[in-house]
């Protein structure tokens, strides 16, 4: 009875369920065949490219493997991101729910794993304890939106680093043995303004003294941020 209990104890520890029921693992369920197999498919998306529209049905689940999504409703200034681990169509589990958002690519591709929305909650349905996917995802949606309105309470310099350091550490590309991330080029200053609610020229500002204090850095390849020295910065919001 010990046994069961500490067992049950492990299995509903906020970290295990997070990581046991990750969008990785979720993705691994589906492809699974032993039990209730389901047909996916791999497709890619270009720029400009609406994947659902707003007020359309949702009829598919998508797993974004590459690239990067932005999600806006009607005349929303401040969109939603969406990159590679994120899924798109999974919040509603009812069928023919209808998209709030409309859905665009704003990298050069985005490459995708989708799966018809029926199978997956039928998938979900068939599995042990496969709520728990839908309730990892539900979580980690309502924390990233909980950050963002924190973020939009910010002054400007706070609201700006708070989102490099949200968005590198989630889509960015860290570099070896190291506390700096690449950011992800797609997301350029004009976006970066739309999703810190700023205008363009305050956010220049800001990233011109952010390279002043060595926080940021540019090459060839893309913006570097120094996550360890930013976040001692907005210390209170890290």
């Amino acid at each position: 009875m010990n046994k069961q209990v500490a067992e049950m104890n492990y299995l509903y520890n906020a970290s295990v369920v997070e990581k046991e029921f990750s969008t990785e693992r979720l993705l691994q369920c589906l492809k699974e065949e032993h039990m209730y197999p389901i047909e996916g498919m791999i497709k890619q998306y270009e720029r400009y490219e609406h994947m659902i529209k707003e007020s359309e049905s949702i009829e598919e689940v998508f797993f974004i493997l590459s690239g990067c999504i932005i999600a806006s409703k009607g005349k929303m200034r401040t969109p939603y991101l969406y990159g590679s681990q994120d899924i798109i169509g999974l919040e509603n589990l009812t069928m023919e729910s209808q998209s709030s958002y409309s859905f665009e690519v704003i990298s050069d591709k985005v490459k995708v794993m989708k799966y018809k929305k029926e199978d997956v909650i039928k998938k979900l349905f068939n599995t042990q304890e496969g709520y728990l996917y839908h309730y990892v995802y539900m979580q980690d949606r309502f924390k990233q939106i909980v950050r963002r309105e924190q973020l939009l309470r910010l002054n400007a310099e706070e609201r700006v680093g708070s989102a490099l350091i949200i968005l590198s550490e989630r889509y960015g590309e860290r570099i070896v043995s190291s506390t700096i991330f690449r950011f992800p080029k797609s997301i350029n200053k004009g976006l970066l303004a739309r999703y810190t609610n700023l205008n363009p020229n305050t956010i220049t500002n800001v990233l011109q003294k952010l390279h002043q204090e060595n926080i940021l850095s540019r090459n060839q390849k893309g913006l570097y941020v120094d996550i360890s020295i930013l976040k001692a910065k907005i210390a209170h919001m890290f």
